[in-house]
């Protein structure tokens, strides 16, 4: 910038002394008339040129000024583009330096071990979860198992109550060798009775002695399906499955449905989740009109 302004003023110095000349080489001929009006004639002439020469020197010193302010744009620009090469610079060498230390860390196995620590913290957090869900699963069987007796519980003490209450209100008289009617409902009663209570032996005595006392009364196959509810309640589960297969010997038997759905449970208990699922399916096919028909669609959704 110091040194373009220098010979800007050396171009103006020079460009006056050019015109000062010529205007010093215009001087009048003393030879020629000297009136006044040749004089005038010449002074005239002589500002025209001077003042020609200043509207040349005028726009001259313009096109100065804008060639200055060029080089002035240039110059910033050229200091922006020297900042933004100095920040690639240490961006670049930063970028080697990061490198180079991830270089090192390979070469040195801190990196290979730090991925295998990370690895194992990982395969260890796995184990923690699928134990925790196998726990989870095992919890949710045994409380499955435990809502489905404690219904059956329930179910079991509702229907002896029911036939109690059946049986109290019929007043049959016919006569049937070694007991009579009445009889044999009396000792069913006690019997159930003596279940409800929790006492399983006398219950089970007294159903076992129904049924050699008569197998062919009204309420034998109910004291057969009773002998497979006192095993059941004992959690002889295998001698329960018996005990209500022999329900279904009994010809035209009301208990048919029960001991179905009983089959079921039963092997739930002992773990035996697909001869379960089958007993299930068999009352939904073969009695569609059974109490335990909603009972045996939501227990064949839990498994």
């Amino acid at each position: 910038m110091v040194a373009f302004s220098g010979k800007k003023w050396a171009f103006i110095s020079t460009l006056i002394l050019i015109v000062l000349t010529g205007c010093s080489g215009t001087r009048p001929n003393d030879s020629v008339d000297g009136t006044s009006n040749g004089n005038s004639n010449d002074v005239e002439a002589l500002k025209s040129i001077i003042y020609e020469q200043g509207k040349k020197i005028s726009s001259i010193e313009k096109d100065l000024i804008q060639y200055q302010d060029m080089i002035n744009d240039q110059s910033n620009v050229l200091d922006i583009y020297d900042d933004n090469n100095q920040n690639v610079r240490e961006f670049r060498r930063n970028l080697e330096r990061e490198v180079q230390s991830a270089i090192e860390q390979i070469q040195d196995g801190s990196f290979e071990k730090e991925m295998t620590n990370t690895l194992i913290k990982i395969q260890n957090k796995i184990h923690i979860l699928e134990d925790r869900t196998f726990y989870t699963d095992s919890l949710y069987f045994e409380l499955v198992n435990d809502i489905v007796m404690i219904e059956n519980e329930i179910a079991s003490l509702i229907s002896s109550f029911k036939e109690m209450s059946e049986i109290s209100s019929k007043k049959k008289t016919r006569v049937i060798p070694k007991l009579t009617n009445e009889e044999y409902q009396t000792k069913y009663i006690e019997s159930l009775s003596n279940y409800q209570n929790g006492e399983w032996n006398l219950s089970l005595d007294g159903f076992k002695f129904l049924i050699q006392a008569d197998s062919n009364h009204d309420l034998a196959d109910n004291c057969q399906y009773w002998i497979g509810e006192v095993y059941y309640s004992l959690k002889e589960y295998n001698r329960s499955i018996k005990e209500f297969e022999k329900v279904f010997t009994f010809p035209g038997t009301n208990k048919a449905d029960d001991a179905q759905f009983k089959l079921g449970l039963c092997y739930v208990n002992i773990g035996q989740i697909e001869n379960a699922k089958k007993e299930f399916e068999n009352l939904l096919e073969f009695y569609p009109n059974s109490e335990y028909y909603k009972r045996s669609q939501e227990t064949l959704k839990k498994y």
